[in-house]
């Protein structure tokens, strides 16, 4: 007789073999030939439905009578992991056959009944407890070749605004806009940022002092480790731009435009407020890789010279394309 087997689990995997055996006696339709071998295997992270649960939901969509044709035994092996969305890889073996199919949910529960919905229909997809048509189209929904739901590159335009500390002699705050590309696993962006502070000043001790304001640009480029609707993950950064400094309070002044250029690493997270707005914050630590010093030519002292570490946080608003 069929038995339905899973690893490890011999007392409870030989359910609806025992199932099929109360169902032919007592309706009187035992037959001579032997229902194939089915055979189950499941491995899922905690949280996800037991195995007992799938074999559960599986008896309940063929009925009490489990029974794949004389010589087309059934093995099943599936693993469930999570990702930006749920994955069940699902593997079957039948009539010589080997089967493939990648399956995508929101949720484990979700995948889940899929695959009890597969196995079911590859058991006797006309014990299923629905009616022709609907069984047509269940059987529709599922076909024969692989599933795969690729994701598609997405075009990213965005406004921001930015606070940052360490650069110049002050907080400054700023406001920019850019773009980028992301993708299932990743994102980069090119921004362009403006300081709207222009009262950044350092003096001297003697009184003489310089104002200085920065605009800059930077490449972001961030792994994304979360999952539908919540993004997060680490980031690389690259930044260059110009220092503007004027110094004042003596005759003889300065006036310079000064390379920036840091480069950091830092964290983003990123939530979905509908299909193609989203919003993020992201925080950087720089690390300036040039840092000149700002002097008056004739007064000793250096009126400001950049930390050696610095830092900015991102305010984004995005659209998708």
């Amino acid at each position: 007789m069929g038995r339905f087997l899973g690893r490890g689990r011999s007392p409870r995997a030989i359910h609806l073999a025992i199932v099929t055996v109360i169902y032919l006696r007592s309706t009187g339709q035992a037959r001579a030939a032997t229902p194939g071998l089915i055979t189950f295997a499941w491995s899922a992270p905690a949280g996800c439905p037991s195995q007992e649960q799938v074999e559960a939901d599986i008896a309940r969509l063929v009925g009490d009578a489990p029974r794949p044709h004389e010589g087309r035994d059934l093995q099943a092996e599936v693993t469930v992991s999570q990702g930006r969305l749920w994955s069940a890889e699902l593997t079957t073996h039948q009539a010589g056959r080997i089967g493939h199919r990648s399956i995508e949910a929101p949720s484990c529960q979700a995948a889940a009944a899929a695959v009890a919905l597969i196995i079911a229909l590859s058991i006797d997809p006309e014990a299923l407890p629905t009616t022709g048509r609907a069984a047509t189209v269940a059987t529709a929904a599922v076909p024969d070749t692989p599933v795969t739901h690729p994701r598609q590159l997405r075009i990213l335009a965005s406004i921001h605004a930015q606070g940052r500390a360490g650069t110049l002699p002050g907080t400054d705050v700023g406001v920019g806009a850019g773009i980028g590309l992301a993708g299932a696993r990743w994102r980069a962006e090119l921004r362009w940022t403006y300081g709207l502070r222009r009262d950044q000043v350092a003096a001297l001790p003697s009184g003489p002092a310089g104002r200085f304001n920065i605009a800059a640009g930077s490449l972001t480029g961030c792994a994304d480790l979360g999952h539908l609707p919540l993004a997060l993950g680490p980031c690389a950064v690259a930044e260059v731009g110009r220092v503007t400094a004027t110094g004042y309070g003596t005759t003889a002044g300065f006036s310079r435009d000064v390379l920036w250029l840091a480069a950091g690493a830092g964290v983003f997270s990123s939530l979905a407020l509908s299909k193609h707005l989203h919003t993020s914050v992201e925080v950087d630590v720089l690390a300036p890789l040039y840092r000149p010093d700002f002097v008056f030519l004739d007064m000793p002292g250096v009126v400001f010279k950049a930390p050696v570490v610095g830092g900015r946080a991102v305010f984004e608003l995005s659209w998708a394309f």
